[in-house]
């Protein structure tokens, strides 16, 4: 006989939780209001019901997540009391919030003024703010998570349901986690959210909260669609003022990196006067140095990265086609890509005779990938083959014709000087010739001076040419970007960026554990003593990483040369920032050790 999915009035956990009645239901779990008999008092009972085949993986899901929730203690926030089992049902205890949700509230009676929306935008932010400064992400931010309280507070409720309601999927990189209508893009695209995916989901939760309906959607199941400049509620609400609109915009950029870096800076952003302290986000495609236009999503421009080259950087050269549309296809692309170089460089490149770049070797194969994704298949070459590069054939031609014609010139007037200069002619030009051809088409001018001193680049740039592709790259080029516009700063911040580099490289070990973790999902059914607990701290672990390059991301955009530093964010400053992050990589590289040693021995 099945089991039941809902409790009836008047039954009793654990002789001590008697249930009242149902207040809503989730993905698996339904939540009932109850009495907690020992002290007379009422609570919420979030029953988890979830299919039997992933009942015990559930299970222990649930007992995690409340153990890193039960450490939250904030105002804006739902106290979360215990977990626990009473027969086939496993239970958490919550505190009971007697208001009615947002959802509930704007449909009863209708959207919030502009001023009582930005009130509970800050109260659902400074929750979240305590909430990722321990490593945890909400995941699930909507209306129906945030309640109401009589005393007009914003209480967030529900960490953690969104990764139960997503488990069956719950390490796959592609599996859904959250509520579709109010997850972020890459979060859709499948994508590991962080900080900032709460930050779209606040944003269009104030959206709702302003207009009473999200931005227009294909269908009730899908989410809008991204929209690279956020949703605006002052279109459809002319009274809404501009900065409530810029700051909702901002928070629901399609682009993780257009968004606030964190929510302290959403919540500044929701205070008129505040508004003005926030520097826009750093300008894409360009080197994180010196801004020269950087068109494949390298992060740096050739000249700047020669700053920290080796006798091991490898040439790329774009591979050789035959002439004709192949060949056409990937001129076409080259123009596009890089406009400023000259016609016959592009020529000589897609023609395979020039190098477009040159670059640290450790970082070849992501380059070939990067511009295999705008479609420019290429290869790499070692630097030290330059003096065997073949000479294109009409120099070899005309270096024959120099040496034939100078040497029987020579032997007919009886001339030494002919019979020695001719070859060495023929030689010399030939030797310019290859050497032209080891000189990368692409080598742009700096635009700009980056205020980082010489060996705090070298580190950046040879993390970044350790670095995979993934989110510890692009979290420490978004750092960067902001770090290297801070003249004089230097002694702050090149510290800063030397600890960021350390911390990208443990999130990239990090990931890639996930990973792994994500082609186990044979362990899921019946996971092996430990397996769950080291998935827990790698995710735990990988968030908190993230969280803190994000915090230290988040104050630099905060300021801007020597009288703005002063007036940094007062959660930390710089040097307290750069402790942080030291301490945080010390950590999570002993757990990716830990974890290492776990997944060699499964």
């Amino acid at each position: 006989m099945a089991e039941p999915t809902y409790l009836a009035a008047g039954t009793v956990l654990q002789d001590r939780y008697e249930i009242a009645g149902e207040l809503g239901r989730g993905g698996y779990s339904v939540v009932y209001r109850a009495r907690d008999r020992r002290i007379g008092s009422d609570v919420a009972i979030k029953l988890l019901v979830p299919p039997p085949a992933a009942a015990r993986l559930a299970r222990e899901r649930l007992r995690r997540e409340v153990q890193a929730v039960r450490q939250l203690s904030h105002p804006n926030i739902v106290t979360v009391y215990d977990v626990a089992d009473d027969g086939p049902w496993s239970f958490v205890v919550m505190e009971h919030v007697p208001g009615p949700d947002l959802a509930v509230r704007v449909r009863d009676r209708g959207p919030l003024d502009p001023d009582a929306a930005a009130r509970l935008g800050r109260d659902v932010a400074a929750a979240l703010d305590a909430a990722h400064r321990r490593g945890i992400l909400h995941r699930d931010v909507k209306p129906q998570n945030i309640l109401l309280d009589p005393d007009g507070r914003a209480r967030l409720t529900d960490f953690g349901s969104a990764r139960l309601a997503g488990m069956a999927t719950v390490t796959q990189t592609g599996g859904l986690v959250g509520t579709l209508a109010y997850a972020a893009p890459e979060v859709v695209a499948g994508a590991r959210g962080d900080a900032r995916a709460d930050c779209y989901g606040l944003g269009l939760t104030l959206y709702f909260a302003l207009l009473g309906v999200l931005p227009e959607r294909a269908t009730l199941r899908t989410g809008p669609a991204p929209e690279p400049n956020g949703y605006h509620p002052r279109g459809p609400r002319a009274d809404v003022p501009g900065w409530l609109d810029a700051a909702v915009a901002r928070a629901t950029a399609s682009d993780p990196d257009d968004r606030f870096p964190s929510v302290t800076l959403l919540a500044a952003s929701l205070i008129p006067e505040d508004r003005d302290t926030l520097l826009p986000p750093p300008p894409k495609g360009t080197c994180v140095f010196c801004r020269a236009t950087e068109p494949f999503g390298l992060g740096v421009c050739p000249r700047c990265a020669r700053r920290a080259s080796s006798d091991d950087d490898v040439l790329v050269f774009v591979e050789r086609t035959t002439p004709g549309p192949a060949r056409q296809a990937v001129l076409e692309r080259l123009r596009e890509r890089i406009p400023a170089a000259r016609a016959a460089g592009h020529e000589a490149a897609a023609g395979g005779e020039r190098p477009l770049l040159r670059v640290p070797a450790s970082a070849g194969g992501r380059v070939m990938e990067l511009l295999d994704a705008h479609g420019i298949p290429a290869r790499t070459e070692a630097l030290t083959n330059r003096w065997r590069a073949p000479v294109p054939a009409s120099i070899a031609a005309l270096a024959g014709v120099v040496a034939t014609a100078g040497t029987a010139a020579g032997v007919a007037a009886a001339t030494p000087v002919l019979l020695i200069s001719a070859p060495v002619m023929a030689a010399g030009l030939a030797s310019v010739a290859a050497l032209g051809r080891r000189t990368p088409v692409w080598n742009p001018p700096p635009a700009a001076r980056s205020a980082l001193p010489a060996d705090v680049e070298r580190d950046a740039v040879r993390t970044l040419a350790a670095l995979p592709t993934g989110a510890a790259r692009r979290l420490l080029i978004d750092l960067l970007r902001r770090a290297s516009a801070m003249p004089g700063a230097a002694d702050l911040v090149g510290p800063l960026v030397i600890a960021a580099c350390a911390a990208a490289r443990e999130l990239a070990a990090l990931e890639q554990h996930l990973d792994v973790f994500d082609t186990e999902r044979e362990h899921l059914a019946d996971p092996p003593a430990g397996w769950l607990d080291a998935l827990a701290r790698c995710e735990r672990g990988r968030d908190a990483m993230v969280q803190r390059l994000l915090d230290a991301t988040a104050t630099l955009s905060r300021v801007s040369g020597d009288s703005a530093l002063r007036a940094a964010s007062s959660a930390a400053s710089l040097a307290d920032l750069t402790r942080e992050l030291d301490a945080e990589s010390r950590v999570q590289a002993e757990a990716a050790s830990e974890i290492t040693e776990l997944l060699n021995g499964a």
